[in-house]
């Protein structure tokens, strides 16, 4: 199985064009446990759910942790208020 370093991840996290659960187990299927994905978010209304919180449940049943990087983290040009970037891991086990 071939696993990353890294993935990227930019403005996926859309339910009315693409599934959620599909990304979630290919981020699950390519990541090691030193893997970090970056994923932006751009909050979009959805009438049937919230698309944060769902991909947030889906991932902690795969065994990945979601974490919001702060503004203050990031840089101030590159960043807006309506634009999230999560950092996306794999728990860590007791053993590690």
């Amino acid at each position: 199985r071939v696993v990353y370093d890294i993935i990227l991840v930019s403005d996926c996290v859309l339910p009315k064009l693409y599934p959620i659960e599909p990304l979630v187990d290919a981020i699950n299927e390519l990541s090691g446990p030193q893997t970090m994905t970056y994923i932006s978010y751009e909050y979009r209304y959805y009438s049937e759910y919230d698309p944060k919180e769902f991909f947030i449940s889906l991932a902690m049943k795969r065994g990945l942790e979601v974490k919001t990087v702060g503004i203050e983290e990031q840089h101030p040009i590159y960043s807006v208020d309506d634009i999230e970037i999560w950092e996306v891991r794999r728990k860590k086990t007791e053993k590690e």
